[in-house]
């Protein structure tokens, strides 16, 4: 078979699909959605466990059950099969240390997103067969994720925007934006391939993160979502058929924001800018990390203390053991040690250089930078969690080691996801 017709052959199987796999890419999603939307609204502490964390568990079957449908393993790298299988067997090493049988331990792991164990499985979702589909389905997750988004923050902007800052509206902030709203930076990312309608919207939802995290002094999210901003605004304007016309809208719009925001921070008396403003210079993490260091022993730092592993703080009022660093590669290391990490590592950034230098389209040049993007918040925020973030960066490791996809021509992708241009 020569290669046109090897490509079209790859060509029709990607666009391909039959009632099942449709049924079961959006009973996956749905699953999802009422599982992390259930547990961001019982972050709230308002809302009663007995409704949320039923349609929790409803969710967690549902992703189980369509993902027994959907694993369809088929790797195109040999390199990725190999480092993929070190990686996951090495996750369910992690997994397993921390597993037990007890109520409480079973809670965590299944029922917490964030720090419990089910993000561990994320990278399956990497054997999902790749298809257009699947990579639309994606994209309506996304949005209804964000709408999500929008409608949490009105029932719970008394929380969200309360004047005195305490850990649960903080808390909040950081579920509310990190679990359902930044994926909408991904929306931004592919606008080529979206209306003007969902390009707003996912504006407009990074725009209500960014107030959040200027009302709640977030650091780390405001440095995601302005670097998620940057990114996106790369994008548009290397993708741009008017690199003139497209860098002086840049120009234009980087100038109003920054002589906005000088404006509203030197005349404006606003509470949550003086809280930013103290927030901004204090060190709220050299102290955690020195004990994490020096609590960390030899052993330690090359296979970690499991999922549930622990270091000395007693620097928390929780108690003198902590389970979670901010500082997401060192909690990285903490659970699984250096292993865990040189094995992700090993391979993501090949799939950036892959996906971005390598590619005839913006989808998988969005999906690379989206990786790159999540490996440069290890550092300020807590991003390997079962949420559509970390999702994203593992269908984009499908997506950068696919060569058949990275040599999609960019007009002809870009004619599957909007059809009528």
């Amino acid at each position: 078979m020569g290669k046109v017709e090897k490509y079209n052959a790859s060509l029709k199987q990607f666009l391909h699909y039959d009632r099942y796999e449709l049924i079961a890419i959006n009973v996956f999603w749905l699953g999802f959605i009422a599982y992390i939307a259930s547990s961001t609204i019982l972050s709230t502490k308002e809302m009663p466990f007995m409704l949320f964390q039923p349609l929790q568990l409803l969710g967690l079957v549902a992703i189980f059950a369509s993902s027994a449908y959907l694993l369809k393993p088929k790797f195109e790298s040999e390199y990725l099969k190999i480092f993929f299988f070190l990686f996951a067997l090495w996750a369910l090493v992690i997994l397993f240390r921390g597993f037990s049988f007890n109520k409480d331990v079973l809670k965590l792991i299944f029922l917490n997103p964030w720090f419990g164990g089910m993000f561990y499985l994320v990278p399956l979702v990497l054997l999902f067969r790749k298809s257009f589909l699947l990579y639309k389905k994606l994209f309506s997750a996304i949005i209804l994720l964000s709408v999500i988004f929008l409608l949490f923050s009105i029932m719970f902007q008394g929380i969200l925007t309360e004047v005195i800052p305490d850990d649960l509206n903080r808390s909040v902030v950081e579920y509310f934006t990190k679990s359902l709203g930044i994926t909408a930076l991904f929306i931004l990312f592919t606008h080529m391939y979206h209306s003007k309608t969902k390009n707003l919207f996912a504006f407009v939802v990074t725009v209500v993160i960014l107030i959040l995290g200027v009302i709640r002094a977030r650091r780390g999210l405001l440095l995601m979502a302005g670097l998620g901003l940057v990114i996106a605004a790369y994008i548009y304007f290397i993708s741009a058929k008017s690199k003139l016309l497209s860098g002086a809208i840049l120009l234009g719009v980087i100038f109003i924001a920054v002589i906005g925001g000088v404006y509203v921070f030197l005349n404006v008396e606003i509470e949550a800018l003086y809280y930013l403003q103290d927030r901004g210079v204090t060190d709220t993490r050299s102290g955690i990390e020195a004990y994490f260091y020096k609590d960390m022993q030899g052993l330690d730092w090359i296979v970690g203390r499991g999922m549930r592993g622990e270091y000395y703080c007693p620097t928390m009022e929780s108690g003198n053991y902590r389970g979670t660093v901010e500082t997401d590669y060192l909690n990285m290391i903490l659970k699984g040690g250096v292993v865990n990490l040189v094995l992700l590592l090993v391979i993501l950034v090949p799939a950036v250089f892959l996906g971005f230098f390598n590619s005839k389209n913006y989808l998988t040049k969005a999906f690379a930078l989206w990786i790159l993007f999540w490996l440069i918040n290890t550092h300020p925020s807590t991003v390997q969690v079962f949420t559509m973030n970390y999702f994203l960066v593992w269908f984009g490791v499908g997506v950068c080691y696919s060569p058949f996809i990275r040599s999609i021509p960019e007009e002809t992708m870009k004619s599957y996801f909007k059809p009528s241009e």
